[in-house]
């Protein structure tokens, strides 16, 4: 290890300014958010691949800042975008060809219709006998079908003329340890030993030729099945495909014991393990990318540290107060659960007894008939959620509810919720369901992000490399930040830039865009023009912050930080007046179909700031 400094850092560690090779050897970390971010990569992406030196003096003269990029991290809907883009890029195939592809891709609904096609079609599961028949399968098959073409991990090590990334990291959750998974591939040769480097992480992590075998379709499923959206993924199963066989998957995963008890070991013998979505742990792709450079840094692998890592996020850390759902209105009729099971087996009794005497009755024979097993099947559902409440496991240890009330207690419970009227059970019910999804969604993942913020843009390793791009960055829901960090007049939005950006911030977690709707019709368009924009916006801040100490770099360096500060000023000023600019000059060279150019006229107004 370096010797460290007077802050205690080890000093390799610190990347003073000058010790910066401005815009070479850049990290991006995409966030999850469904088609949002899958979008708002592009559209980052688009706008690094326009951007190139234009030094005559400089050696990167004419290659763009994307051609830079050496490392790619990615949760969720942005793996997406970076999956789609590692595998092009390692293939030789064009900019043009990898923008038009995911461009068209994520139009409309295609994805989600292809989806249900497959779910609900027997036959297209005969190849992948041992995948489960589920909604998260069903996307990952139209992902391999539609998108990847059935390419596997190992593709991305293909390396063509012109390929630029040296490694990519798509993310995922494990359900062992509930520790973050890296889906981590180098894509060129290391000769050193980079003991740190795993796909997975220190406790769960697959051979590294076994994982290459795995379909990009299925890491994509896993870094994306958010919760309550999708099921978890399933190791080994889920992953199986006619070139890899359960087996082989198990024998290559390496599972480390935490505790040694009696469950742990039959679950480790079992080698079944659950994945969930990348943002779960981190949802900005943020700590992958800390740590690749901490490797670099510590010199345990041939590549050099960044010089720029990129944070590029579609989340924010603006939270909508919780309401709590409406009371019951006091008066009126209010039953409980019991008297409705009394009043549907009246009702029931009547409807037989009425309908035995008088059998044209159809009606009432078909009411009869209707709600006669309503006590049996309330019955069946009481004695199975008792079963589930009371269940005891194997090995001697209560499970469920057990684990934290005594039966006594649950019966007490039981009993006098079955006297509380439906109404103030519903309001219950909603309450905790708000709350849960709240806790789960924003507060969880929010307060996750911000620790990983505070970590990165807290340290001083980082501190003159790190660069947050957020989507709502130049949104009117910024304003107020903007306000308390005033930027010079000539960085302000101009009010068409705001409305694009906020309409862009607007759309939500999906994996389809309604283009039915007019207020959605062009969320696609105005995301990715935002990525655009809004990381011109921030490579101009950033060149700013560095040509604030301008003797610490080299004249050629100098150089390029002016020359590149012209054209980003240039290129904003271009944003300010026409949002759509680049984004319609890429429909019209790369000749999408059916490509509509778009004006800030052909945008609804936000209808939450109007």
């Amino acid at each position: 290890m370096e010797n460290t400094d007077a802050t205690g850092q080890p000093a390799a560690l610190l990347l003073h300014v000058n010790q910066i090779l401005p815009f070479e050897n850049i990290a991006l970390a995409f966030s999850g958010g469904g088609f949002r971010a899958a979008s708002f990569a592009l559209g980052v992406l688009s706008y690094l691949n326009n951007t190139k030196f234009s030094d005559p003096a400089d050696p990167l003269n004419g290659t763009s800042l994307l051609h830079q990029v050496t490392f790619i991290s990615s949760a969720s809907g942005g793996t997406i975008t970076a999956a789609l883009y590692a595998l092009y890029n390692s293939g030789g195939k064009t900019f043009a060809e990898f923008y038009v592809k995911l461009f068209e891709t994520l139009q409309g609904e295609q994805i989600l219709k292809n989806a249900l096609e497959i779910l609900s079609d027997k036959a297209r599961w005969r190849n992948r006998p041992e995948k489960s028949r589920n909604i998260i399968n069903a996307f990952a098959m139209a992902y391999d079908e539609y998108i990847f073409e059935g390419s596997t991990l190992k593709a991305l090590g293909k390396i063509s003329k012109g390929s630029h990334l040296q490694e990519v990291c798509f993310n995922t959750t494990e359900f062992y340890t509930g520790l973050s998974f890296r889906q981590d591939k180098k894509l060129v040769y290391d000769s050193k030993p980079d003991k740190y480097f795993k796909f997975g992480n220190h406790i769960i992590f697959l051979d590294e030729a076994v994982a290459d075998e795995l379909k990009l379709s299925d890491l994509l499923a896993a870094s994306s099945c958010f919760p309550a959206g999708f099921e978890p993924i399933i190791f080994p199963n889920d992953f199986t495909h006619q070139g890899l066989t359960e087996d082989t998957l198990k024998k290559a995963l390496t599972m480390q014991p935490q505790t040694g008890d009696k469950q742990e070991r039959e679950f480790i013998s079992k080698k079944r393990v659950g994945f969930m979505d990348g943002g779960i742990t981190d949802n900005q792709g943020l700590q992958s990318m800390m740590d690749a450079d901490r490797r670099r840094i510590e010199r345990e692998t041939d590549y050099k540290p960044f010089n720029l890592m990129l944070v590029n996020d579609v989340g924010s850390h603006f939270i909508k107060p919780y309401v709590m759902p409406a009371a019951p209105h006091k008066g009126g009729l209010s039953l409980s659960a019991v008297n409705l099971i009394v009043i549907a087996c009246f009702i029931a009794a009547v409807g037989i007894t009425v309908a035995g005497v008088c059998l044209h009755c159809t009606a009432l024979t078909i009411v009869g008939s209707i709600l006669v097993p309503l006590p049996l099947v309330f019955m069946g559902i009481v004695l199975w959620v008792r079963k589930k409440v009371f269940n005891v496991t194997a090995s001697g240890t209560p499970s469920g509810i057990l684990k934290s009330f005594t039966e006594r207690i649950v019966l007490l419970l039981v009993k006098y919720f079955t006297k509380t009227p439906m109404p103030v059970l519903k309001q219950m019910l909603l309450a905790r369901a708000d709350s849960v999804m709240l806790l789960n969604m924003s507060v969880f993942l929010k307060r996750i992000r911000q620790l990983l913020y505070n970590t990165f843009y807290g340290s001083p390793e980082w501190k003159n490399r790190g660069k947050g791009n957020h989507i709502y960055d130049l949104s009117f829901s910024n304003n107020i930040n903007r306000t308390r960090n005033p930027v010079p007049p000539p960085m302000e939005p101009s009010r068409d830039l705001q409305i694009v950006a906020q309409v862009a911030f607007n759309m939500g977690t999906t994996l389809w865009f309604d283009k039915t709707d007019c207020l959605q019709e062009h969320d696609e368009a105005c995301i990715i023009a935002c990525g655009q924009f809004t990381t011109c916006y921030n490579l101009l801040e950033y060149t700013d912050r560095l040509l604030k100490n301008p003797s610490a770099f080299a004249p050629a360096y100098l150089n390029r930080l002016v020359t590149l500060k012209q054209q980003l000023t240039d290129d904003y000023e271009r944003f300010k007046a026409d949002p759509f600019f680049m984004y319609n000059d890429a429909g019209r060279e790369y000749k999408i179909a059916n490509f509509k150019a778009l004006s800030v006229k052909d945008i609804p107004f936000p209808t939450n700031w109007a």
